[in-house]
C-alpha cells in the first residue's frame, strides 16, 4: 500500500469521525441518549423493538423504562455508525503500523487506546444516565479521535522535510489548541447540563453584562454527581446561568488569543503554506462564532447546534494542520 492511499484512508476516517460525532449530539439534543436503557444491545437485541412480541418482552425486562421506538432507533444507529468506527481505527492503526515505519508507533497505539476508552464511555454515558462529566468526555474523545486520524495522516507523508522552526509560534499555536480544548470542554458542559438558554439574550445575558445571581458552585461540581436522570434537566437556573455565562467568557478569551495569533502569522509569516491553512483556520473560527450567537439568537435550533459542535471539531483539526505544517513542509 502506498503512503499517499494510507494517508488518505487516515483523512476519510477523520471525517467519518465527524458524521459520528454530529449524529451522537443529534441523538443528545432529541433527548434519544437513553433510548436504549442497556449497553451494547437495546432492551436485550441488537436492533430495536419494533414487533409487538419485541416490545412486549422489553416491557418485561425493564418495567420502568418508556419505551420510544423512535429514540430507541437513533440511539441505535449511533451506536452502529461507532462500532463501524472503532473497526476501521484498529485497521488504519495496522495499516500505519506496517507501511509507516518512519511513524513512531506511539500514534497508532494511541489511536487504539483512544478508541476502547471512547467505547467504555459509550457504556458509561447510557449506564450512569447521562452524566453531564461523562457525556462531555465522551464528546472531547470523540473530537480527539477524528484529530489523532488526522495528525497520523500527516505523520505518513514521506515528502515532508523539518523546516526552520519558528518558536513563538509554535508556542502561539499550542496556547490557541490548549484554549480552544478548553472553549470545547465549556461547551460541552453547557450542553450535556441544558444551559445553553439559559441565556436568551445576546451580547448581555440575562439582561445584564455580569449576572450577579449565578451559582457557580452547583454549576461546575464535576464528581460525585447523583445517580439521576440527567436528561429532565435538573440544575437549577442560577448553575446554568454561571455555565453559560464563563463559556461566553471563554469564547470573548479565545476571539483575543486567535486575533494575535491571525496578526502574527498574515504580517509576520511570509510562509504562504501557513497563510492559506490560517486562512481555512479564520473563516471556521469566524463561522464557530456565527453559529454560537446563532444558538442563543434562534433557540438552539437541532441544525446551527449539531453544527457548532462539529465545527468546533473542524476548527481543532485545522489547528492541529496549522500545527503540523509550522513544523514540516513538503518537498517540492
Amino acid at each position: 500500500m502506498s503512503l499517499y492511499t494510507l494517508r488518505n484512508i487516515c483523512i476519510f476516517g477523520a471525517l467519518y469521525t465527524l458524521v459520528v460525532i454530529s449524529v451522537g449530539v443529534w441523538v443528545r439534543l432529541t433527548d434519544a441518549g437513553l433510548g436504549c436503557p442497556d449497553w451494547p444491545g437495546c432492551y436485550g437485541i441488537l436492533g430495536t423493538p419494533d414487533t409487538d412480541l419485541e416490545i412486549s418482552k422489553a416491557k418485561d425486562s425493564y418495567p420502568d423504562a418508556v419505551i420510544d421506538t423512535g429514540k430507541a432507533w437513533r440511539e441505535m444507529f449511533h451506536r452502529y455508525l461507532a462500532g463501524i468506527l472503532g473497526i476501521f481505527v484498529f485497521y488504519i492503526s495496522y495499516l500505519i503500523i506496517k507501511y509507516a515505519k518512519h511513524v513512531s508507533k506511539i500514534f497508532p497505539i494511541a489511536l487504539i487506546l483512544l478508541i476502547i476508552t471512547q467505547s467504555i464511555m459509550g457504556m458509561l454515558t447510557v449506564t450512569e444516565l447521562v452524566k453531564p462529566t461523562i457525556v462531555t468526555t465522551h464528546l472531547v474523545l470523540g473530537m480527539s479521535t477524528a484529530t489523532l486520524l488526522l495528525w497520523n495522516g500527516l505523520l505518513v507523508q514521506e515528502d515532508k522535510i523539518l523546516k526552520l522552526i519558528d518558536k513563538k509560534l509554535i508556542i502561539l499555536i499550542g496556547l490557541c489548541i490548549l484554549g480552544l480544548l478548553t472553549q470545547i470542554i465549556l461547551g460541552g458542559w453547557t450542553s450535556t447540563n441544558y444551559a445553553s438558554l439559559a441565556c436568551t439574550d445576546f451580547p448581555k445575558c440575562d439582561n445584564s453584562w455580569w449576572p450577579s445571581n449565578m451559582d457557580y458552585k452547583s454549576g461546575f461540581t464535576i464528581f460525585n454527581l447523583p445517580s439521576i436522570n440527567y436528561e429532565l434537566a435538573p440544575l437549577a437556573y442560577n448553575a446554568k446561568l454561571a455555565i453559560h455565562f464563563t463559556h461566553r467568557l471563554g469564547a470573548l478569551f479565545l476571539t483575543g488569543l486567535y486575533s494575535y495569533l491571525f496578526v502574527y502569522i498574515f504580517f509576520k509569516q511570509s510562509d504562504m503554506t501557513l497563510k492559506a491553512i490560517s486562512t481555512i483556520v479564520l473563516l471556521t473560527f469566524i463561522l464557530q462564532i456565527l453559529l454560537g450567537v446563532s444558538n442563543v439568537i434562534y433557540s438552539l435550533p437541532i441544525n446551527i447546534a449539531v453544527l457548532h459542535t462539529v465545527n468546533a471539531s473542524i476548527l481543532l483539526m485545522s489547528m492541529i494542520t496549522l500545527l503540523y505544517y509550522s513544523t514540516y513542509h513538503p518537498q517540492r
